[in-house]
Protein backbone atom coordinates (compact mmCIF):
# COMPACT_ATOMS: atom_id res chain seq x y z
CA UNK A 1 0.00 0.00 0.00
CA UNK A 2 3.06 2.27 0.66
CA UNK A 3 3.86 2.45 -2.89
CA UNK A 4 0.82 3.27 -4.33
CA UNK A 5 1.06 6.74 -5.87
CA UNK A 6 -2.52 9.09 -4.56
CA UNK A 7 -4.35 11.34 -7.50
CA UNK A 8 -2.77 14.34 -8.00
CA UNK A 9 -4.99 17.26 -7.99
CA UNK A 10 -3.91 19.99 -10.62
CA UNK A 11 -5.88 23.71 -10.72
CA UNK A 12 -4.86 26.31 -13.25
CA UNK A 13 -5.05 29.80 -12.12
CA UNK A 14 -6.65 29.92 -15.66
CA UNK A 15 -7.50 28.55 -18.77
CA UNK A 16 -5.40 28.62 -21.92
CA UNK A 17 -3.52 26.53 -24.55
CA UNK A 18 -0.33 28.80 -23.62
CA UNK A 19 -0.08 26.06 -20.50
CA UNK A 20 0.03 23.18 -23.06
CA UNK A 21 2.93 21.35 -21.31
CA UNK A 22 0.96 21.07 -18.13
CA UNK A 23 -2.21 20.37 -20.13
CA UNK A 24 -0.63 17.68 -21.78
CA UNK A 25 0.55 16.17 -18.25
CA UNK A 26 -3.05 16.21 -17.11
CA UNK A 27 -4.26 14.19 -20.28
CA UNK A 28 -1.90 11.59 -19.37
CA UNK A 29 -2.95 11.41 -15.93
CA UNK A 30 -7.40 11.54 -16.65
CA UNK A 31 -7.12 9.29 -19.81
CA UNK A 32 -6.47 6.21 -21.89
CA UNK A 33 -4.27 8.47 -24.21
CA UNK A 34 -2.16 6.21 -25.83
CA UNK A 35 1.20 9.01 -26.07
CA UNK A 36 3.37 8.50 -24.03
CA UNK A 37 1.41 5.67 -22.26
CA UNK A 38 4.42 4.09 -20.51
CA UNK A 39 4.63 6.79 -18.71
CA UNK A 40 1.30 6.93 -17.49
CA UNK A 41 1.45 3.68 -15.48
CA UNK A 42 -0.15 4.85 -12.08
CA UNK A 43 -0.32 8.16 -12.65
CA UNK A 44 -3.83 9.83 -11.67
CA UNK A 45 -4.23 13.62 -12.26
CA UNK A 46 -7.80 16.10 -12.01
CA UNK A 47 -7.76 19.16 -13.45
CA UNK A 48 -9.78 22.56 -12.43
CA UNK A 49 -9.53 26.18 -13.72
CA UNK A 50 -9.68 28.92 -10.60
CA UNK A 51 -12.44 31.42 -10.39
CA UNK A 52 -11.54 34.99 -11.87
CA UNK A 53 -9.42 36.70 -8.98
CA UNK A 54 -9.63 32.91 -6.41
CA UNK A 55 -6.29 32.66 -4.97
CA UNK A 56 -4.96 29.46 -5.66
CA UNK A 57 -2.01 29.75 -2.97
CA UNK A 58 -4.69 29.47 -0.58
CA UNK A 59 -6.28 26.28 -2.25
CA UNK A 60 -2.87 25.08 -1.94
CA UNK A 61 -2.62 26.22 1.89
CA UNK A 62 -6.04 24.67 2.65
CA UNK A 63 -5.23 21.44 1.20
CA UNK A 64 -8.16 21.68 -1.41
CA UNK A 65 -5.42 20.92 -4.45
CA UNK A 66 -2.05 19.31 -4.86
CA UNK A 67 -0.29 21.41 -7.69
CA UNK A 68 -1.38 24.79 -9.37
CA UNK A 69 -0.27 26.85 -12.48
CA UNK A 70 0.66 30.21 -11.19
CA UNK A 71 3.58 32.84 -11.40
CA UNK A 72 6.60 33.87 -9.32
CA UNK A 73 5.38 37.35 -9.33
CA UNK A 74 1.94 35.50 -7.39
CA UNK A 75 3.86 35.27 -4.22
CA UNK A 76 5.26 38.46 -3.66
CA UNK A 77 3.31 39.98 -0.97
CA UNK A 78 0.64 36.99 -0.91
CA UNK A 79 -0.45 36.09 2.62
CA UNK A 80 -0.99 32.28 1.58
CA UNK A 81 2.73 32.08 -0.38
CA UNK A 82 4.22 31.06 3.39
CA UNK A 83 5.54 27.23 3.06
CA UNK A 84 4.53 27.36 -1.12
CA UNK A 85 7.40 26.94 -3.37
CA UNK A 86 7.78 27.30 -7.28
CA UNK A 87 9.13 24.01 -8.41
CA UNK A 88 8.83 24.02 -12.44
CA UNK A 89 8.74 26.72 -15.39
CA UNK A 90 6.17 26.23 -17.58
CA UNK A 91 6.40 29.49 -20.19
CA UNK A 92 10.08 31.91 -20.51
CA UNK A 93 7.73 34.40 -22.17
CA UNK A 94 4.49 36.51 -22.20
CA UNK A 95 1.75 34.33 -23.94
CA UNK A 96 -0.80 37.30 -24.43
CA UNK A 97 -1.38 38.33 -27.92
CA UNK A 98 -2.90 41.74 -28.98
CA UNK A 99 -5.61 42.17 -32.11
CA UNK A 100 -6.82 44.83 -34.02
CA UNK A 101 -10.71 44.80 -35.18
CA UNK A 102 -11.41 44.21 -38.62
CA UNK A 103 -12.40 46.81 -40.49
CA UNK A 104 -10.11 49.16 -38.73
CA UNK A 105 -9.25 52.08 -41.97
CA UNK A 106 -5.52 52.22 -41.83
CA UNK A 107 -2.95 51.94 -44.54
CA UNK A 108 -0.05 51.40 -42.23
CA UNK A 109 1.38 48.28 -40.94
CA UNK A 110 0.82 48.02 -37.36
CA UNK A 111 2.42 50.14 -35.27
CA UNK A 112 2.30 50.55 -31.40
CA UNK A 113 1.80 54.62 -31.57
CA UNK A 114 -1.64 53.46 -33.57
CA UNK A 115 -2.38 52.63 -29.98
CA UNK A 116 -2.18 56.57 -28.98
CA UNK A 117 -5.35 56.68 -31.10
CA UNK A 118 -7.48 53.84 -30.21
CA UNK A 119 -9.58 52.03 -27.64
CA UNK A 120 -7.53 48.74 -26.19
CA UNK A 121 -9.24 46.69 -23.72
CA UNK A 122 -6.38 45.14 -21.48
CA UNK A 123 -6.08 42.19 -18.79
CA UNK A 124 -5.82 43.85 -15.92
CA UNK A 125 -4.61 40.75 -13.78
CA UNK A 126 -1.69 42.57 -11.75
CA UNK A 127 0.89 40.52 -14.33
CA UNK A 128 -0.70 40.94 -17.84
CA UNK A 129 -1.01 44.18 -16.82
CA UNK A 130 2.47 44.87 -16.03
CA UNK A 131 3.70 42.64 -18.93
CA UNK A 132 1.24 45.22 -21.43
CA UNK A 133 3.45 48.29 -19.43
CA UNK A 134 6.23 47.28 -20.07
CA UNK A 135 5.95 46.47 -23.63
CA UNK A 136 4.63 50.01 -23.71
CA UNK A 137 7.74 51.21 -22.16
CA UNK A 138 10.20 49.36 -24.51
CA UNK A 139 8.09 50.50 -27.60
CA UNK A 140 8.51 54.08 -26.09
CA UNK A 141 4.78 54.52 -26.02
CA UNK A 142 2.97 56.21 -22.32
CA UNK A 143 0.54 53.86 -21.15
CA UNK A 144 -0.86 56.85 -19.10
CA UNK A 145 -1.41 58.33 -22.08
CA UNK A 146 -3.66 55.52 -23.95
CA UNK A 147 -7.28 54.86 -23.41
CA UNK A 148 -7.49 51.56 -21.87
CA UNK A 149 -10.44 49.95 -21.09
CA UNK A 150 -10.74 47.05 -17.92
CA UNK A 151 -13.78 44.90 -18.81
CA UNK A 152 -12.49 42.53 -16.30
CA UNK A 153 -12.22 39.07 -16.46
CA UNK A 154 -11.18 37.52 -19.79
CA UNK A 155 -14.54 36.39 -20.82
CA UNK A 156 -16.22 39.78 -20.01
CA UNK A 157 -13.97 41.50 -22.16
CA UNK A 158 -14.35 38.84 -25.48
CA UNK A 159 -17.69 39.47 -25.15
CA UNK A 160 -17.71 43.89 -24.81
CA UNK A 161 -15.00 43.46 -28.02
CA UNK A 162 -17.63 41.25 -29.84
CA UNK A 163 -20.17 43.86 -29.05
CA UNK A 164 -18.17 46.55 -30.49
CA UNK A 165 -16.45 47.71 -27.84
CA UNK A 166 -12.29 48.46 -28.14
CA UNK A 167 -10.03 48.77 -31.24
CA UNK A 168 -8.09 46.52 -29.72
CA UNK A 169 -7.78 43.25 -27.19
CA UNK A 170 -5.15 42.00 -25.51
CA UNK A 171 -5.44 38.01 -24.57
CA UNK A 172 -3.86 34.97 -24.07
CA UNK A 173 -4.50 32.17 -26.93
CA UNK A 174 -6.74 30.32 -28.20
CA UNK A 175 -9.15 33.16 -27.00
CA UNK A 176 -7.28 35.76 -28.97
CA UNK A 177 -7.31 33.11 -32.54
CA UNK A 178 -10.44 32.53 -31.82
CA UNK A 179 -11.63 36.11 -32.74
CA UNK A 180 -9.42 35.94 -35.77
CA UNK A 181 -11.61 32.53 -36.88
CA UNK A 182 -14.74 32.40 -38.67
CA UNK A 183 -16.56 29.35 -36.69
CA UNK A 184 -18.74 26.88 -38.54
CA UNK A 185 -21.56 24.33 -37.63
CA UNK A 186 -20.54 20.40 -37.84
CA UNK A 187 -22.01 21.24 -41.30
CA UNK A 188 -19.96 23.75 -42.46
CA UNK A 189 -22.93 25.66 -43.56
CA UNK A 190 -23.89 27.59 -40.75
CA UNK A 191 -21.33 30.63 -39.07
CA UNK A 192 -22.10 30.36 -35.06
CA UNK A 193 -19.13 32.53 -34.47
CA UNK A 194 -17.69 35.36 -36.71
CA UNK A 195 -14.47 36.63 -37.28
CA UNK A 196 -14.23 40.01 -35.95
CA UNK A 197 -10.00 40.63 -35.98
CA UNK A 198 -6.33 40.27 -35.86
CA UNK A 199 -3.27 39.18 -34.14
CA UNK A 200 -1.27 42.22 -34.67
CA UNK A 201 1.58 42.01 -32.07
CA UNK A 202 2.96 39.18 -29.87
CA UNK A 203 3.80 40.44 -26.28
CA UNK A 204 6.34 38.52 -25.43
CA UNK A 205 7.90 39.08 -28.42
CA UNK A 206 8.46 42.40 -27.60
CA UNK A 207 9.93 41.90 -23.52
CA UNK A 208 11.74 38.90 -23.90
CA UNK A 209 12.69 35.78 -21.98
CA UNK A 210 11.16 35.86 -18.40
CA UNK A 211 9.38 33.47 -15.40
CA UNK A 212 6.16 34.13 -16.80
CA UNK A 213 4.23 31.00 -15.64
CA UNK A 214 4.84 28.11 -13.05
CA UNK A 215 3.75 25.27 -10.89
CA UNK A 216 3.77 25.58 -7.50
CA UNK A 217 2.94 23.32 -4.17
CA UNK A 218 3.46 23.46 -0.56
CA UNK A 219 7.15 22.54 0.62
CA UNK A 220 6.74 19.24 1.94
CA UNK A 221 5.03 18.01 -1.12
CA UNK A 222 8.14 17.76 -2.82
CA UNK A 223 9.35 14.99 -0.27
CA UNK A 224 6.04 13.38 -1.99
CA UNK A 225 6.00 10.02 -4.77
CA UNK A 226 3.02 12.12 -6.28
CA UNK A 227 5.63 15.03 -6.56
CA UNK A 228 8.34 12.95 -8.45
CA UNK A 229 6.06 11.44 -10.43
CA UNK A 230 4.01 14.21 -11.17
CA UNK A 231 7.70 16.35 -12.32
CA UNK A 232 9.31 13.33 -14.06
CA UNK A 233 5.87 13.63 -16.36
CA UNK A 234 5.93 17.57 -16.82
CA UNK A 235 9.72 17.26 -17.96
CA UNK A 236 8.62 15.11 -21.03
CA UNK A 237 5.28 16.58 -21.78
CA UNK A 238 7.06 20.09 -21.48
CA UNK A 239 9.74 19.17 -24.21
CA UNK A 240 6.61 17.00 -25.94
CA UNK A 241 4.95 20.55 -26.61
CA UNK A 242 7.99 22.14 -28.09
CA UNK A 243 9.28 19.97 -30.17
CA UNK A 244 6.22 17.52 -31.89
CA UNK A 245 4.09 18.64 -34.66
CA UNK A 246 1.24 21.35 -33.44
CA UNK A 247 -1.70 19.33 -35.05
CA UNK A 248 -0.58 15.90 -32.79
CA UNK A 249 -0.51 18.34 -29.85
CA UNK A 250 -3.84 20.19 -31.00
CA UNK A 251 -5.76 17.00 -31.10
CA UNK A 252 -4.59 15.51 -27.95
CA UNK A 253 -5.77 18.77 -26.27
CA UNK A 254 -8.83 20.13 -28.29
CA UNK A 255 -11.28 18.17 -25.67
CA UNK A 256 -10.12 21.46 -23.29
CA UNK A 257 -11.42 23.96 -25.95
CA UNK A 258 -13.92 22.90 -27.52
CA UNK A 259 -15.47 26.08 -28.93
CA UNK A 260 -12.05 26.61 -30.69
CA UNK A 261 -11.48 25.93 -34.09
CA UNK A 262 -9.46 22.87 -34.65
CA UNK A 263 -7.58 24.89 -37.06
CA UNK A 264 -6.96 27.84 -34.77
CA UNK A 265 -5.80 25.70 -31.67
CA UNK A 266 -2.97 23.70 -34.01
CA UNK A 267 -2.23 27.41 -34.94
CA UNK A 268 -2.32 28.54 -31.81
CA UNK A 269 0.50 25.69 -30.79
CA UNK A 270 2.92 26.55 -33.80
CA UNK A 271 3.19 30.25 -32.82
CA UNK A 272 3.66 29.47 -29.13
CA UNK A 273 6.26 27.41 -30.12
CA UNK A 274 7.75 29.52 -32.60
CA UNK A 275 8.25 32.01 -29.74
CA UNK A 276 9.95 29.33 -27.73
CA UNK A 277 7.87 29.71 -24.87
CA UNK A 278 8.24 25.83 -23.80
CA UNK A 279 12.02 25.72 -24.88
CA UNK A 280 14.77 25.09 -22.55
CA UNK A 281 14.97 24.12 -18.45
CA UNK A 282 11.99 23.09 -16.47
CA UNK A 283 13.89 24.26 -13.71
CA UNK A 284 13.49 28.51 -12.83
CA UNK A 285 16.36 30.34 -13.71
CA UNK A 286 17.66 33.35 -11.58
CA UNK A 287 17.92 35.15 -14.92
CA UNK A 288 14.42 34.90 -15.85
CA UNK A 289 13.07 35.63 -11.97
CA UNK A 290 14.91 39.06 -12.26
CA UNK A 291 13.54 40.10 -15.46
CA UNK A 292 9.81 39.54 -14.34
CA UNK A 293 10.77 41.43 -11.38
CA UNK A 294 12.05 44.36 -13.03
CA UNK A 295 8.75 44.33 -15.10
CA UNK A 296 7.10 44.64 -11.63
CA UNK A 297 9.53 46.98 -10.24
CA UNK A 298 8.66 48.83 -13.99
CA UNK A 299 4.76 49.18 -12.34
CA UNK A 300 6.17 50.43 -9.14
CA UNK A 301 5.80 47.32 -6.94
CA UNK A 302 8.30 47.55 -3.75
CA UNK A 303 9.56 44.77 -1.67
CA UNK A 304 12.03 42.40 -1.19
CA UNK A 305 11.34 38.60 -2.45
CA UNK A 306 14.60 37.04 -2.26
CA UNK A 307 14.66 33.85 -4.92
CA UNK A 308 16.05 31.57 -2.99
CA UNK A 309 12.77 31.72 -0.33
CA UNK A 310 10.54 31.44 -3.52
CA UNK A 311 11.63 29.05 -6.23
CA UNK A 312 12.75 25.24 -5.67
CA UNK A 313 16.19 24.56 -7.00
CA UNK A 314 17.01 20.78 -6.78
Amino acid sequence: MEDIIKPIKVMSSRHSAFYTPLLLAVELGSTDQSFMKSMSEDFECSYSVAEYNENVYEKISHGEIDIAQSSVSGSWNNKYSKDIVHFAEINKMDGFHLVQRSGIETDEIFNWEMLNHKEILVDHSAQPLYMFKYACSKKNVDFNNLNVIDAGSPENMIKKFREGNGDFIHLQAPQSMDLTYDLYDEEGKNILRSKVGDIVEYIGKIIGPLSFSTLICKREYLETKEYHKFIEIFHTTKLFAQTQDPSTISEIIFEFFPETDVDALEKTISIYQKLNCWNGEVNISEDHYDTTLEVFRNSGVEGIFPFSEIVHQP
